[in-house]
């Protein structure tokens, strides 16, 4: 096939799974990333003028996210996730250093990864390591850790995780493969709201109701519960 024929082709695949499934997959995407959509509001207050393009490209990577899968183009979308995790993370970490802030956009160098934010977290977030781990103990994601899960299909880690389109219309999947992308994404989102809660939680007062009533609904004893909060 020439270039054309295969351009027009990849146009018609695309336009066919978006007439036929876009809007089913984009609403499911968008119902479970309800969490990080009570989360943004709360953000903006902690904007600190320092990094805040970080925190626009986070919201940024849930619409392109959720449009590449609405295209059935699975790869794509999962790029995307992974980069809504990094911008949350960085800008957690940015915002509150702006003369790091300004040599990552002078220089390109000195942008964080998430083991470093983690590292961070762990060391000068009273209690983040404590609360991370119990929020660990009681998700519902299936990959724990969701960003590994997203690098290694990023990467192509293994047999399962390469591409596989021999031509262009090949990169729009089919609807079963696309639907696992909503639940990737409610993986994605859960995991962010874990660490977000880790890290503010001792702001229950001011965070939106419904984040302190899916993490209360998430404790399965007593005990538990008290070990969480005990940490703030």
């Amino acid at each position: 096939m020439t270039i054309l024929s295969q351009v027009t082709s990849l146009k018609e695949s695309a336009s066919l799974f978006a007439s036929s499934y876009g809007a089913n997959i984009a609403e499911e995407i968008d119902k479970n990333s309800n969490l990080i959509l009570h989360w943004l509001p709360y953000l903006e207050r902690h904007k600190t003028g320092v990094a805040d393009e970080l925190l626009r490209g986070a919201t940024s990577s849930l619409m392109e996210g959720t449009a590449c899968a609405a295209l059935g183009l699975v790869r794509p979308s999962l790029f995307a996730m992974r980069t809504q995790v990094d911008l949350i993370l960085t800008w957690l970490f940015f915002k509150d250093h702006k003369v790091e802030w300004e040599n990552v956009n002078s220089t390109g160098d000195g942008f964080k990864l998430k083991k470093e934010m983690f590292e961070y977290f762990t060391r000068y977030v009273m209690g983040f390591g404590e609360r991370y781990g119990i929020l660990k103990q009681i998700a519902k994601r299936t990959e724990t850790d969701t960003y590994r899960f997203l690098s290694a299909h990023i990467h192509s880690q293994s047999a399962t995780t390469l591409p596989e389109a021999k031509e262009l219309s090949e990169v729009v999947r089919d609807f079963r493969t696309c639907q696992e992308l909503t639940v990737i994404a409610g993986a994605v989102d859960e995991y962010i709201n874990d660490i977000l809660t880790a890290i503010y939680i001792r702001d229950w007062v001011h965070l939106p109701v419904p984040l302190v009533s899916i993490l209360n609904s998430r404790f399965t004893s007593d005990q538990q519960r008290a070990a969480f909060y005990k940490t703030i």
